[in-house]
Parts: structure tokens; C-alpha cells; sequence
């Protein structure tokens, strides 16, 4: 459930990144490298497909969200 939650953000944030251009921009200033961002930013691929494609996978990773402070499913307890 948690992977599902995390890919339905990805699609969302996706799709308010607007234009390849701003993708683009995006994947890099989130670190992903200089060849894997314009392939991905370029893609034609519908929202849903591309919130797995692995450039915006290394963008929006579990710790992006957990930086932004949104609510988490499990958390593990800690010793």
C-alpha cells in the first residue's frame, strides 16, 4: 500500500511539472543525472507510467516525501 501511495504522488507531482522544460529542471535540481533527465522529461508517456520510470523514481524517492513531512502508513520502531 505504501509503494502504491508513494507512486500515486509521483504522478501528481508529474503532472504539476507541466512541460519537458520544467521536468527537466526539476529532475536535475532533485540530482538526477545529466543523461537520465532529458530522456525522461522528454518521454510522451502518460502520468502513471512515468511515476515508475526510474529517473523519476531517484527524484521522488520515500525521502523526498518524508521531508515534506507527509504521514507514513508503517513506521518502524526504533531500539
Amino acid at each position: 500500500m505504501e509503494a502504491w501511495i508513494g507512486r500515486r504522488l509521483r504522478k501528481y507531482l508529474w503532472g504539476q511539472w507541466g512541460n519537458g522544460h520544467n521536468r527537466f529542471k526539476e529532475l536535475r535540481r532533485q540530482g538526477v543525472p545529466k543523461f537520465g533527465a532529458p530522456v525522461a522529461a522528454g518521454s510522451t508517456t502518460g502520468f502513471w507510467c512515468m511515476s515508475g520510470h526510474p529517473a523519476a523514481q531517484q527524484a521522488l524517492c520515500n525521502h523526498y516525501f518524508v521531508s515534506l513531512d507527509l504521514p507514513r502508513l508503517h513506521v518502524s520502531a526504533k531500539a
